[in-house]
């Protein structure tokens, strides 16, 4: 037990360190950050430490490690500003392998008049979407640990324009031995490179690492999550990395329905420059649990910005 945490522990320092050179400004591709799944936007982002759910492997690759059907996820964004986003799920056991997954993820951002260098209209109209297509396995690693490890392929189009990437996907789940029902969770997400920019500049991709938990507890029926996030993002302070913190929780109502709450700290910080931020940060939802299917929705608050509804159905056969 004592090595399983320690390996998991010196991972996230690891990785924490040799990456903190990422800075806060723009990179390409934002629309990896975006959350796509009904469950973990209403659970604050926290599925990094959820093992069985399709859904988790967004956040966590290492989620679906034992599963033994075949599972499928279809999930929706009604985002800000009127833009469409969207995800598509499949996952299957494979022998002696462990569990395959693919993902699409598509981000639409509509239709944009043409305008000439005097911000005068030309007549025409353009597009501007994105999408990432990605495929990995997950498998038990022994000692109480699971893993996932994931490749995905990005693309983004701007009128006649376009970029395209790769990139790494990787995480680890510790299953407790030391306490009942608690799961450790750590991720790395879009560890890659641009094979195509839309400038001369090399652009940098939105590499995530988060470390997360989740606990069944023992005389309530709620599932109670919880995280730190971006956590590549350099600071000067360690202070500012306890900012990063989200916090959240799955409440039984029946066998059927369950409720669902979350706030993300850092979502409510990045509110603050531009106005209000009562109940900015926070979200929550609902998820109806039917024979072999699984409904969810959920919203999330952004203060002055709007907010942002989320609609999803998972299944196995």
């Amino acid at each position: 037990m004592k090595t399983s945490l320690f390996v998991l522990a010196s991972l996230t320092i690891f990785f924490a360190e040799s990456l903190r050179s990422q800075s806060a400004g723009t990179t390409s591709f934002e629309f990896l950050k975006n959350q796509y799944s009904p469950r973990g936007a209403a659970m604050g982002g926290n599925l990094m430490a959820v093992s069985g759910d399709i859904q988790a492997i967004l956040y966590n690759p290492a989620s679906l490690a034992g599963n033994t059907l075949r599972l499928w996820d279809i999930n929706y964004v009604d985002h800000l500003i009127d833009f469409k986003a969207g995800q598509l799920s499949y996952a299957q056991p494979l022998k002696s392998i462990g569990n395959f997954y693919s993902t699409l993820l598509y981000f639409n951002y509509g239709e944009f008049n043409e305008t000439d260098e005097f911000g005068d209209y030309t007549g025409r109209t353009f597009n501007a979407s994105e999408f990432a297509l990605s495929a990995g396995i997950t498998n038990h690693l022994g000692e109480g640990f699971d893993y996932g490890v994931g490749v995905k392929y990005l693309y983004s189009s701007l009128e006649s324009y376009n970029a395209s990437a790769v990139a790494l996907d990787a995480g680890l789940i510790y299953n407790a031995t030391f306490l009942d029902d608690l799961t450790l969770g750590f991720s790395l997400l879009n560890l890659g490179i641009t094979l195509d920019n839309y400038t001369s500049q090399q652009e940098k991709l939105p590499l995530l690492i988060q470390i997360g938990f989740s606990k069944r507890l023992a005389h309530l029926p709620l599932l109670l999550t919880g995280s730190f996030q971006d956590l590549a993002i350099s600071s000067d302070t360690f202070t500012d990395y306890l900012k990063r913190f989200a916090i959240g929780g799955e409440f039984d109502i029946s066998e059927i329905i369950k409720f669902r709450l979350g706030y993300q700290n850092q979502i409510n910080q990045d509110v603050k420059p531009i106005g209000r931020t009562i109940l900015s940060g926070f979200s929550l939802g609902l998820g109806v649990y039917w024979r072999q299917f699984r409904l969810g929705y959920a919203y999330t608050n952004f203060g002055d910005l709007g907010s942002q509804n989320r609609l999803g159905i998972s299944g196995s056969f």
